[in-house]
Parts: C-alpha cells; structure tokens; sequence
C-alpha cells in the first residue's frame, strides 16, 4: 500500500509539473502588445517560400477573406512574427494597443499552437510613412509570419551520412617518400681560348684570333648554366592518411592541409553550408588525422543563420555560429553535425566575416586564422573587414579558372594567405588592379571580379 501510495504522490507531482511546465511556455497576446513597437517607414512586403501572410483591413481585427483558405505550416516551422500597422489615426482617441490585442487574440484563435512555441520571436511594427486615410489603407496590416529555412531532415541527413562514411572509413598509413633534390640555377661566364677582333665588319664575319696581338683584342667569353644543389630531402617514410574516396572527386583539401605545419595559436573557421559536404568532410579527417590541430582546439562551423530566414538575417547578426572548444574528436565531430542540421544556409552568400569577429573575442589569443570557404559563395558581410585584426588563411574549395573578389580581399587586408589544390598564393596585399602572378601552372590576372586565369605556362 505504502508502495502504491508512493507512486500515486509521483505520478500527481509528474502531472503538475506538465501543467506549469505547459503554463510557462504560453505566450500571452498582452505580453506581446506590452513591448515597445518598432518604428519604421514601411515594413516590407517581399515574397518567398519561407514568408507567408495574414492581412488585415485597416483599424479591423477581422483577416481578410483569403487568410482561410491558407493551409498553416505546423508552429514548429515558425521562426519569426511580425505584426505591423500604421501609425495614422482617423481620431487622436483611438485605441491601438486594444487593436493590437484584439488581432493577436484572433490569431490565437485560428492558430493556438503558435502561443506554446517558446521560441518565436515576436515583433511589433508601427509604419510611420502614411499621412492620410487613403495612403494608411494601401499598406500591409496584419501579421508577417516568416518560417524556418531549413534544409530538408531527409537531405541534411544524407549528407551527413556521406561525411559519416568517409571519416569512419579513415586508417593511418605510411608511404614512401622517394629523396628529392631541389637545384639553384647559376650563371656563369667562361673563356673560349679566343679573341675577338676590333672591326665590326671582321665580327660579322665570326673572325678569331689564338692571340691577343698588338692590338690588345679582347678574349672572347660564353655564358654557362650550372646546376647547383640547393636543397636535400632524402627519403624517408611519411604518416599519411587513407580513405574512401568515393564523392570527393576533383577535392584534395586533406592533402593541403595535411601537409603544411600550420604554427601558432589559431582557429579552424569551417562553412558547412550548401555544397561544402565533400570539403567539410575532408576537415573532419585532417582533425581526425592532426594531432596539433585539435591541441589548438579552437574550432568554429557556420550554417548562416540557424534556418533564420534570408529577409530576417542583419549583416553581423545572422547567427549559426557553433563553438567546438575541445581536444576530443567526438566532441568537434558532433558540433560539426549540429552545424549541419540546424541549417545550410539559404541564400548563397554567407555570413563569414561574422564567425571570424565572434572567434576573436571568444579566443583574444589566437594568432590567425585558417577559414575554410566556399570560392563560389560572396561573403555578405565583408563590409566589417576591418574589424578582422588577425591573418586569415583561406582554403579556398571549388576554384576552377576565377577567385572570387572577397576572398582577395580579406587575405591581403588581414595580410593572410590563399591555398587552393594548385598553390599557396602570398603577397596579396601587394596585388594591384592588373597585375599578374603565377598560381600553379597558369597566370592570373587581378580585375574586379577577381583573380581570372588568363593563360597556362
């Protein structure tokens, strides 16, 4: 009895503990008409897969007619609402916070699961821009409801098992490394043992004496190459890494990064949006296989924005940045995951500035950084360059024949470098508008959309 007695007190305190639980989670309409509005000229009406809306009638409560035939997303898929209306009174004794509440109380009505969701942001916006009756009845009014832009589960999880495979497939090896010389070239001049004469007429006629004569001829002279030893490696066996393959076709990042000494106190910055599977993947196993890249452990991978929508995200503010302060593999590799599935990203420029001014006040030590980027993806917030103090060195995947403008640009500003499968390209900051280098076998030419490849040597 005393058992069961025991369980009935724990199984009541269970469902209190749902109620107040299910009670803090409410949202209150007052809570939300108590905050201050936003003011502003008029609030955009941009459209999109990932925003959709429910209009009012100016100074109504009511939805418009065609708020019901909408078919509403479950709340969970809600990122953000806006309720917006103007400022323009037809009378100075209208009431509009008790408008606000009304409309908010007829929300809650059709669409009640929105008020348990303790992560939606709610914003309320007054439009100051009408002046008159006719202008305030021409603009929005109701509320903008913007939903998450996150990838498809079924899509994300494939890539993530693409990564999975690859990593798990990983064994150290080793590999013979043949000796190899490199030779300084140097000229010379030598003597032939002849002399040449004074008169230009007897030169062209390619005249020679075995003596220098009365006329004191000078000795005729030849220039010679040699070849000079400048620097031996002699064979050894190198620790290297093997893998499946399988998907990473045209990549060879673990190599890159593998085989530099990357020195100092640093931070890894990974894009894991979009396309980057096969190149995160790479990271992943250069972690795996790096011992002093996880004794730095600083890592950072961004998504751009957590699923925030494209029309939400604020230069420097988008968000999706997630730390892996870890030694442990496991640790970094599950950070990387959680990267993944909280977004990939939306539209195609990404929020890489943003991740590299929230690692340097998180880690004030670090001595640079190694970013590695998306070269057909802009960095949409490269206007706070300046606030990036530390060198950058881009890994730059998915060049082909151009390398885009930015990613100039922040490694010559930060005095950085560029990697790609072909070089390591230095000096950026000495690079003007028409000048030349060379990047593996071909020349680049610096324009204004970037490094374009001119020509192979």
């Amino acid at each position: 009895m005393t058992y069961q007695r025991n369980m009935s007190k724990m199984l009541i305190w269970a469902i209190l503990g749902m109620f107040v639980t299910t009670l803090q989670a409410q949202i209150k309409p007052a809570e939300i008409v108590a905050n201050k509005p936003y003011v502003i000229n008029l609030h955009p009406t941009d459209t999109g897969r990932f925003v959709l809306y429910l209009p009012m009638p100016f100074a109504s409560s009511q939805f418009k007619p065609e708020v019901a035939k909408l078919k509403l997303p479950p709340a969970t898929e809600v990122h953000a609402i806006h309720l917006v209306y103007t400022r323009y009174k037809q009378v100075d004794t209208f009431n509009q916070p008790k408008l606000n509440l009304r409309r908010l109380n007829n929300l809650k009505l059709i669409w009640p699961e929105l008020f348990k969701q303790s992560d939606i942001q709610w914003r309320v916006f007054e439009q100051k821009s009408p002046k008159t009756l006719e202008a305030a009845e021409g603009c929005y009014h109701g509320f903008v409801v913007y939903l998450k832009s996150r990838p498809p589960k079924a899509e994300t999880e494939r890539e993530i098992a693409k990564i999975d495979r690859i990593v798990e497939s990983y064994k150290d090896t080793q590999i013979w490394i043949p000796e190899k010389v490199s030779y300084r070239i140097r000229k010379r001049e030598v003597e032939t043992g002849y002399y040449l004469p004074h008169s230009k007429d007897k030169k062209k006629q390619h005249i020679k004496y075995t003596s220098a004569g009365l006329w004191f001829r000078k000795k005729e002279t030849r220039i010679v190459r040699d070849s000079i030893p400048l620097k031996r490696i002699p064979g050894h066996f190198e620790r290297t890494g093997f893998f499946d393959t399988f998907g990473l076709r045209n990549t060879d990042e673990f190599k890159l990064l593998t085989r530099k000494n990357w020195g100092g106190k640093y931070a890894v910055v990974v894009d894991v949006t979009g396309s980057m599977t096969p190149y995160t993947a790479q990271v992943m196993l250069w972690m795996k296989h790096s011992k002093t890249c996880l004794e730095n452990g600083r890592v950072v991978f961004f998504n751009d924005g957590n699923e925030t929508p494209d029309m939400l995200k604020r230069i420097g503010f988008s968000g999706g940045l997630h730390f892996a302060e870890s030694h442990t593999f496991d640790t970094v590799y599950k950070t990387m995951q959680t990267a993944m599935r909280r977004g990939d990203g939306g539209d195609i420029p990404e929020n890489n500035l943003e991740a590299l001014i929230a690692s340097q006040k998180r880690w004030p030590q670090l001595d640079s950084f190694i970013m590695v980027a998306d070269n057909n993806a802009a960095i949409k917030d490269i206007s706070l360059i300046k606030q990036v103090n530390k060198p950058v060195n881009i890994i730059l995947c998915g060049v082909t024949d151009k390398i885009h403008p930015h990613y100039v640009e922040l490694a010559a500003k930060t005095n950085g470098r560029i990697y790609t499968l072909e070089a390591e390209i230095t000096d950026l900051n000495k690079l003007k508008l028409g000048g030349r280098i060379d990047i593996g076998r071909s020349v680049y030419e610096y324009r204004k959309d970037g490094l374009v490849k001119v020509f192979d040597n």
